[in-house]
């Protein structure tokens, strides 16, 4: 038996009426994945909780709604710390009809636990997790936009551009001003900071959202320097 929080719960009924197709395939393999993380990795199972909320789900279809609002359709996908990557593959692959979705990950665990909830882009080779830590190693590719929706979590993005330079790539960037959690650690005060420390010089969307949790997000799509 699974034991999944309100809002967890909530956030996934949500996130279903979202998603247009395989909805039976992939609710079996979301299903399976919170069965297979309680018995199997049992510690990560508040994590799983956290990366499962509205809050969550909002910022990931943020990208989304601006990126069709841009008429910015990209083929292939450079995700930076995708996390479990539990909403945003299917959204991508889903709503912008992507062919590639390629996460950078740090943490091994998170990288097994997104093969599982993406079990079907897997097999179809639309869905990879490499474990790179992409601010000391060079990322190989060809790639037309780079998401990184966890900046406040890592150093710059200068650091990715100066070990991946050959990367001709459209930026989503989101991050936030909430100091309160001690992972975060390179909050910015504004879009524009955002902006200004990812040397975005062609910004192409700028703004703020309230989540769900009263957490400020901002995000930034653009070009770099």
């Amino acid at each position: 038996m699974v034991d999944l929080t309100r809002e967890s719960f909530v956030a996934s009924c949500l996130y279903f009426s979202h998603v247009n197709t395989h909805q039976e395939e992939t609710a079996l393999n979301w299903k399976q994945t919170f069965v297979d993380v309680k018995r199997q990795y049992e510690y990560c199972y508040k994590r799983l909780m956290d990366a499962t909320t509205i809050s969550q789900l909002e910022s990931k279809l943020w990208i989304v709604d601006e990126l069709i609002k841009l008429d910015i359709r990209p083929k292939r996908v450079a995700l930076i710390g995708g996390w479990f990557a539990n909403f945003i593959v299917q959204l991508l692959i889903d709503k912008l009809d992507v062919e590639f979705v390629h996460n950078f990950e740090i943490d091994e665990d998170a990288r097994n636990i997104s093969y599982k909830y993406n079990k079907r882009y897997k097999e179809l080779g639309k869905y990879q997790c490499s474990i790179k830590d992409v601010m000391i190693k060079t990322v190989e590719g060809d790639y037309d936009i780079v998401i990184n929706t966890s900046c406040e979590h890592m150093f710059p993005m200068t650091g990715f551009y100066e070990q991946s330079p050959k990367i001709d790539a459209v930026y989503v960037l989101q991050s936030t001003d909430d100091e309160q959690y001690v992972d975060h650690i390179n909050c910015v005060g504004s879009p524009e900071e955002l902006a200004e420390q990812a040397h975005i010089i062609d910004i192409l969307y700028s703004g703020t959202k309230v989540l769900n949790n009263g957490m400020n997000r901002f995000m930034v799509i653009g070009y770099p320097a």
